[in-house]
């Protein structure tokens, strides 16, 4: 009997499975494939368009044909339809960029009520904008340890450091930096050095030779570390952090891509809830 039982539950849930009625919560509505697209700058493959009863998304592959970065505000990308009092919606606010030559994939989805699942969307492809790889150097200024604050602006830049160790054998400092501008934000470790008070500038001898890129809002931790020769720092003496050339910012230019329409597509809406 706990067989019998076992084998109609079974069959049950298979012929759920397969027959899932539109009236379900994760019942999905599937549009019709979009075929790849390109720009000068991108190339971009939508991957997926559906809608459930709350929510429409689609993901996306986005390959950056460039030397600069591209810069996608997602929040700025519109679904838009005139069906059930869906009008228009925005995804969530975020920043992302790809870098040169890169690709990434990501999702773009909006949320709301339940009349998300309308048989025709219209997708309007704004929020990009290609900043250069190289950005324009910030007016800067030095922190000097022993520090007396541990905060500070630097242009767009939001610099605090987080911990520190310093004596007449070296120096270790560990800083978190916030771009607060609205393109992106530069940050190279190896381009900050250390100032003596007699004037030696030395460099950070175990930085990251690399850009480390920051959209707006966003944070990244950076360090300092610098072993002294006897006699480099007198004791006493303070020291200063020189961020000259090391921070930078790179201001978008916005880009035309192109939107497209997601169509209702009953044969592919009936294979993908099986």
């Amino acid at each position: 009997m706990k067989h019998l039982l076992l084998s109609l539950s079974l069959v049950f849930g298979s012929l759920v499975a397969l027959a899932q009625p539109e009236d379900h919560p994760h019942h999905e509505r599937h549009y019709a494939d979009v075929g790849p697209f390109e720009t000068d700058e991108l190339k971009i493959e939508i991957i997926k368009p559906h809608s459930q009863v709350n929510f429409s998304q689609f993901s996306a592959k986005i390959h950056n044909k460039t030397n600069d970065y591209i810069l996608i505000k997602k929040h700025e990308i519109t679904f838009s339809s005139d069906e059930m009092g869906y009008g228009d919606k925005h995804p969530a606010e975020s920043v992302w960029f790809i870098e040169p030559g890169g690709d990434i994939t990501r999702s773009f989805k909006v949320e709301g009520g339940v009349g998300c699942k309308v048989a025709v969307i219209d997708i309007k492809m704004d929020g990009f904008s290609r900043a250069p790889a190289e950005g324009n150097p910030v007016e800067t200024v030095e922190f000097k340890l022993k520090p007396e604050r541990n905060s500070l602006m630097i242009g767009p830049f939001a610099v605090t450091l987080k911990k520190w160790r310093f004596n007449q054998k070296e120096v270790s400092a560990d800083f978190m930096l916030r771009y607060r501008g609205d393109a992106v934000g530069m940050a190279r470790e190896s381009r900050i050095k250390i100032r003596t008070e007699s004037g030696t500038v030395l460099d950070n001898t175990e930085a990251k030779d690399q850009d480390f890129i920051m959209p707006p809002m966003k944070t990244r931790s950076v360090n300092v570390v610098r072993k002294f020769e006897d006699g480099q720092v007198g004791k006493g003496e303070s020291i200063y952090i020189v961020w000259e050339n090391a921070l930078s910012e790179a201001e978008g230019t916005p880009l035309n891509v192109p939107g497209f329409t997601l169509k209702y597509d009953p044969e592919k809406t009936k294979r993908e809830n099986k």
